[in-house]
């Protein structure tokens, strides 16, 4: 962390949670032992979205660190997974994802020149520390009602492909997706789950060397040379994941507040550490743009042998559409614009392309 702390301002993304407070606590504790400045956490706050309150959270972290300057912005639909500020990047580097990544465009204005922290990574990288609790099918009839260890015993004698496909169906739904598509999502998660019950190293040297992070870091990577910041995310960097797999215990972790405890809680208050709430975010990236494109939408730039053209315009259309829906509306609405540019003369003139949408600022309220 020490050089995003020397790369002043040196701002932290911190919403509340676990990971970003960690990170903040970390960040705070280096800069102080090295003489440099504070850094300064960085909040988004969605006011029309009471699953993202996290208000005490911060409030707590903050006071317990003694940090006396914190940004936070004020956003409403500007998150829209097509609204402006992600329209400009769709256009500016194409199909991106995750298709949320667009929020990091007001972090990076916010860092103005200086360094960006951030806890992304945590999700991935404390569960696969975490041991796989087994039970006896004594504890599963004493732990559960008869019916459900019934279920549970049935489940568990199942070859583990049929296994791990019956304990996540629900997780697995895609009913816009075609019974091929469908398939193949459900061939692809379970060889992923066989490769994490081959051990935490294991999956850790998958998830440094995939395609998921692979895209991730592309289009951050891109967004960040624009805004001419440096960005750290230290749970992906090589150096913390061997630290971490070193300091892991051969059985794991029994959970994930045993984790966060180990390495972090000296440095937070033990409630942080423990808390099991989590905030929701992903009803705010879905706003009156992305519906309306929802609306007249006629089924084209996406292949019809993978999806359902209706099924998929309902699930755009519900109070709190599916987010793994998110990139197949940005793939459509840039199909979209690039059938228009080609169907249109001015696209063909000295003009050049169509000016790019601006992105939208949040209200920023600085405390100190």
């Amino acid at each position: 962390m020490r050089p995003a702390l020397e790369a002043s301002p040196c701002m932290v993304a911190f919403s509340g949670g676990r990971d970003s407070s960690a990170i903040l606590a970390v960040a705070t504790l280096v800069a102080r032992k090295n003489g440099l400045p504070d850094p300064v956490p960085l909040t988004f706050r969605y006011q029309d979205h009471p699953r993202t309150w996290e208000t005490e959270w911060q409030e707590l972290v903050v006071r317990h660190l003694e940090l006396r300057d914190w940004k936070i912005f004020d956003f409403r639909a500007e998150f829209d997974v097509l609204g402006p500020m992600a329209r400009s990047i769709l256009l500016r580097h194409g199909l991106f994802w995750p298709p949320n990544s667009h929020t990091t465009v007001p972090m990076l204005e916010a860092a103005g020149g200086g360094s960006l922290l951030t806890g992304n990574g945590g999700d991935e990288v404390f569960r696969s520390v975490v041991k796989v609790k087994t039970m006896t099918p004594l504890q599963v009839i004493r732990s559960m009602p008869p019916h459900r260890a019934l279920m549970v015993g049935v489940v568990n004698s199942l070859p583990l492909r049929w296994k791990i496909l019956a304990q996540y169906h629900h997780g697995l739904r895609f009913p816009w997706l075609r019974p091929r598509a469908r398939r193949e999502v459900h061939r692809r998660f379970v060889e992923n789950s066989v490769q994490r019950q081959r051990g935490d190293r294991h999956y850790l040297e998958r998830l440094a060397d995939s395609r998921y992070l692979e895209l991730q870091q592309a289009i951050v990577s891109a967004l960040t040379r624009e805004a001419d910041v440096q960005l750290i995310e230290p749970f992906f960097e090589p150096l913390f994941l061997r630290a971490l797999l070193a300091e892991t215990p051969e059985a794991g972790f029994p959970n994930r507040n045993a984790a966060m405890e180990h390495f972090f809680g000296e440095l937070l208050p033990r409630t942080v550490m423990e808390r099991t709430t989590k905030a929701v975010f992903t009803e705010s990236f879905w706003g009156a743009d992305s519906r309306a494109f929802a609306r007249d939408w006629d089924g084209a730039g996406l292949d019809p042998s993978l999806i359902y053209v209706e099924r998929l315009r309902s699930e755009w259309l519900r109070p709190k559409p599916d987010m793994r829906s998110a990139t197949a509306i940005q793939a459509a609405w840039l199909a979209s614009r690039a059938a228009e540019a080609s169907d249109s003369t001015y696209f063909h003139t000295q003009n050049g392309p169509p000016a790019i949408d601006r992105p939208i600022r949040g209200r920023v309220d600085s405390r100190s």
